[in-house]
Parts: structure tokens; sequence; C-alpha cells
């Protein structure tokens, strides 16, 4: 995790809503601003081993989560300042 001055510019949430994770926007070049905690690798393979057809058919036309998003039913481990996503982030001068 990237800190300034040793506080999290991330989020960090409890990965526990595949649709979360699937419908929350996500720049795939820079470090993200909100990061899904999972408790072992068994349990992200349990999750992406599923039918995603369910999950495809709940989500059909809803609406994109923002990239820097924590919703009121995420558990939140770390509130991240987003200081560096608000600098630009990579592009920053």
């Amino acid at each position: 995790t990237v800190t300034e001055q040793g506080t999290a510019i991330g989020n960090k949430v409890d990965n526990t809503t595949l649709e979360t994770d699937y419908y929350t926007k996500t720049q795939v070049d820079d470090f993200q601003q909100v990061y899904f905690v999972i408790d072992s690798i068994e349990q992200l393979k349990q999750q992406t081993l599923q039918d995603f057809g369910p999950i495809y058919g709940r989500l059909k036309g809803a609406a994109d989560i923002a990239i820097d998003a924590v919703l009121p039913t995420d558990p939140v481990f770390t509130r991240g300042t987003q200081a560096y996503a608000a600098r630009g982030g990579r592009f920053a001068a």
C-alpha cells in the first residue's frame, strides 16, 4: 500500500460482495483508490469459481460504482486520504 507520511492513500474495504468488486471502476495502470481485502486465497478461489450468470443478471443495467466510492454497506478497514489521486496520480506534474 502506498503511504504518504504514514497515512494510507487508498481505502481498504472487506471483499464481502462480488457484485461490489465487479461494478467498481478501476484504473489498471495506477494505484487503486479502493482495495478489496480478502481473508485467503481460498476465499478468492471460491468467489471466482462460482457461476457468474446470476450475478450478471442482478447487475444488468446497474450503474458503475465510482473508483473512489466506499458504500455504506462496506466494512472499512482503513480509509485513505485519496491525496495521490487528487494530485492526478501517476500523471501528476
